[in-house]
């Protein structure tokens, strides 16, 4: 009974090496007597097993390190038109990046530390905010707010603050209907 070609493209690299079993190294040197294919093969890599063993192949060409060491010589050695080139770039980008600067202060607003952005005004509240008794959520709501569940308990906006609690993105801040007494 004889190998397959794909056992035997497996196991080609220790076949040339000589690093088979003999019962393994037989049964290779019967297939290879046997299939054309597979012979093709092995000779094309002991082919190229021959050719990247001699060392002239991969040797660079008389002269190449010479000529490699003058131009990295060369191009280590800036013209002084390149280097004006890199002054005035620099000179530019500076008075640039100040405008830049300038204008990104005069569009975003300064951060005040006593006033985080999640922290409404107190004056845009009412007097009073409801708290949930039931959910352990850390929100504040507007009475009335559909995202409001269970039991409220209503405090002031800047006791609820003071405890933890953030505002409801979806009630605070949105103006209130006025209602027709």
């Amino acid at each position: 009974m004889g190998i397959s070609c794909q056992e035997v493209w497996m196991d080609i690299s220790d076949y040339i090496d000589e690093e088979l079993e003999p019962l393994q190294q037989a049964a290779l040197d019967q297939h290879f007597a046997e299939c054309h294919h597979c012979t093709a093969l092995l000779d094309g890599m002991r082919n190229v097993i021959v050719l990247y063993r001699d060392e002239r192949l991969l040797a660079p060409p008389d002269g190449f390190h010479e000529r490699l060491y003058q131009r990295l010589g060369e191009s280590r050695n800036p013209s002084r038109r390149s280097f004006l080139a890199w002054t005035l770039t620099a000179a530019a980008a500076v008075p640039l990046g100040l405008a830049l600067f300038s204008a990104s202060r005069l569009i975003v607003p300064a951060h005040d530390p006593k006033r985080p952005a999640s922290r409404p005004d107190a004056r845009q509240l009412p007097e009073t905010v409801a708290i949930s008794l039931d959910q352990d959520d850390k929100v504040y709501h507007i009475a009335g707010c559909s995202h409001l569940h269970g039991k409220p308990k209503f405090i002031r906006p800047e006791e609820a603050i003071r405890e933890g609690y953030t505002p409801c993105v979806y009630c605070i801040g949105k103006p209130q209907p006025k209602k027709n007494s």
